[in-house]
């Protein structure tokens, strides 16, 4: 990926991922490590794997106790009971349990067993930066906190006094300030991409299963949790969401995924877009009463291929 010369670009392992920074101007080293350092911060508070993280917290508590959490954390699980309230259930943060069984994600240490009926509607988010459980329960917060992090560190970036650039946690993406070209890669094939256009203060975020290993194309074999039905999918299609911020645009690519049918409505909420991408054809699901999307892509071809292509060619081709 190529760099503008008067552009620091930066990346470390991080939430799972590689997270990369991009900033203009040679004298932003110090606004990048203070984004890196929130988002070490968020992967240490938020991880599953950590037994010191709050979520582990969480996780090893007994049903009525109260366990106080960090206000990033706290924030990161009211969006996450938003979204299990408007998804019906269909995003649910307590499928950690269900992941862990298909050893997707380790047993918490000295956690006791999780009930299987346990949902959203369990856990009880309290006002002091608390969070209660009406069960026990296994949260994982994987499909909502790295969008969240990235949000956080676009934040630390602008409070430096940076006014454009690029936060990329491996698909999780916020460009804000001058517009970058975006291109994703095609689920069967990720070598594959095309490009979605130039985008400038939104947020994009992608899922799929295309870098899984499948033995058999009809393995399931995804980390994917339908918490409805208490069993595991596979993507079988690419999910591209455009938000304005993206801890939503994360956590709205599995809420497509699983509830395809209530996504228009849902999308309308968030001021979002999503695009499908599958065999053999692309799909754009508009919010409620607006299709304006359309456009967008049959631009993006024109913006990438006609006069602009000299223009674009010394940017960076950020891909997810």
């Amino acid at each position: 990926m190529k760099s503008l010369s008067n552009e620091i670009r930066r990346a470390r392992p991080l939430l799972g991922t590689i997270v990369e920074i991009g900033v203009p101007g040679r004298d932003a080293s110090t606004a990048i490590e203070a984004a890196f350092r929130e988002i070490e911060t968020i992967h240490r508070l938020m991880s599953f794997h950590d037994s010191s993280s709050d979520i582990s917290r969480v996780n090893r508590a007994e049903p009525g106790e109260i366990v106080h959490l960090d206000r990033r954390t706290h924030e990161v699980l009211a969006y996450a009971q938003l979204m299990s309230r408007v998804s019906a259930g269909a995003f649910d943060v307590t499928v950690g349990g269900k992941l862990s069984e298909e050893n997707f994600l380790p047993k918490p240490a000295q956690a006791k067993r999780f009930d299987s009926q346990a949902c959203f509607q369990d856990l009880v988010l309290l006002p002091n930066q608390s969070i209660t459980l009406t069960r026990r329960a296994w949260i994982d917060v994987g499909g909502i906190a790295k969008g969240y992090a990235v949000d956080r560190a676009v934040m630390r970036l602008k409070k430096f006094g940076v006014v454009s650039g690029i936060v990329n946690a491996g698909g999780d993406l916020y460009v804000f300030g001058a517009a970058q070209p975006v291109h994703i890669r095609h689920p069967e094939n990720p070598s594959l991409t095309f490009p979605l256009g130039r985008m400038m203060n939104s947020a994009v975020a992608s899922s799929s299963g295309c870098f899984n290993d499948r033995a058999h194309i009809n393995q399931v074999s995804d980390p994917l949790v339908d918490p409805r039905r208490n069993r595991r999918l596979n993507w079988r299609f690419s999910v591209t969401v455009i938000a304005p911020r993206c801890i939503v645009a994360d956590a709205l690519t599995k809420v497509v995924r699983l509830a395809i049918r209530r996504a228009p409505r849902i999308l309308s909420r968030f001021g979002a877009w999503a695009l499908i991408i599958d065999r053999g054809a692309l799909r754009v699901l508009h919010p409620e009463g607006n299709k304006g999307m359309t456009g967008m892509l049959k631009a993006a071809d024109r913006v990438t291929t006609a006069g602009n292509r000299a223009s674009i060619s010394h940017q960076p081709q950020t891909l997810l």
